[in-house]
């Protein structure tokens, strides 16, 4: 792994002794790196410092101090509540699948911010012109969202079949505003990282490429540079039948089931995959 880095390891440092953020991380619970597993009932929760997402991970490789790296990350926010509070989201702004509180207010970030995501992200980008990366995981939960919604429905898959163009179109219109913002508002132009979606169980497998395709076409536009994070996980469950939860890519629940979110595992192949992605944008 050392020598794909070679190239890039080392340039979001900033100058010696400089504390200024130089990498901002945007997105849900997967680059926020929410572990279930921490989250037990009747206790009270863990700090936000007792998780670590793929952001930390690559600031840890970067060698980043702590105060060069802002995870701005919400567990279960859509692409919509990214750009407006009081839209519909999985989990961030409004009570969780499970009915649980709010995270932002119940446990709370890695940062700190009122408002949305979107304009914490301008504020940061306007405001400290050391940033020289950003990433972005966005969009997940806008398909888990609409799964949800379709539980109660007499045929859940056709449901979310039947629906899912909609769902798709809306993503797009919502990134390709948050792109927008973060090139033409924040005039932000340096590396601009959007991480695929990975697909947790294989029937879900058609839906996530569904959703890297408009990722890929929507960002096309923005000097984007991509990271494969299906690809990756596809790769990496190959010898185990293409079952990511087998391959130890996920947070595992019991012998057999595994929850969403990535495993350490599957965090650090994330974090491996950005980088390496970058140091092919800088050839």
């Amino acid at each position: 792994m050392p020598l794909v880095f070679a190239c890039f390891t080392g340039a979001l440092a900033a100058q010696e002794n400089d504390n200024s953020p130089t990498y901002l991380a945007l997105g849900d619970s997967v680059a926020f790196g929410l572990d279930i597993t921490l989250l037990i009932p009747n206790q009270p929760p863990p700090p936000p410092s007792a998780f670590t997402g793929y952001p930390e991970i690559i600031a840890a490789t970067e060698h980043l101090s702590p105060g060069q790296e802002i995870n701005a990350a919400c567990p279960g926010e859509t692409s919509g509540s990214f750009i407006k509070s009081g839209v519909p989201d999985y989990g961030c702004n409004s009570n969780g699948p499970q009915g649980q509180p709010p995270f932002k207010t119940s446990i709370g970030l890695h940062t700190n911010y009122p408002g949305t995501q979107l304009d914490f992200a301008v504020s940061v980008l306007t405001s400290d012109t050391h940033v020289k990366l950003v990433t972005l995981g966005i969009g997940s939960n806008d398909v888990l969202l609409l799964i949800k919604n379709c539980n109660s429905a007499p045929n859940p898959s056709v449901c979310v079949y039947t629906h899912l163009f909609g769902v798709l179109q809306t993503y797009a219109a919502n990134l390709n505003h948050i792109l927008t913002t973060i090139r033409s508002t924040a005039h932000y132009n340096r590396d601009l990282v959007l991480v695929g979606t990975y697909s947790p169980t294989a029937d879900l497998n058609l839906v996530a490429q569904a959703l890297n395709a408009v990722t890929i076409a929507v960002g096309a536009r923005f000097h984007m540079i991509y990271a494969d994070g299906f690809g990756a996980f596809e790769r990496a469950a190959a010898p185990y039948g293409g079952d990511v939860c087998r391959a130890g890519l996920l947070i595992r629940l019991d012998a057999n089931t595994c929850d969403i979110h990535p495993s350490p595992k599957g965090r650090d192949l994330l974090a491996s995959t950005v980088l390496t992605a970058l140091s092919h944008g800088h050839h």
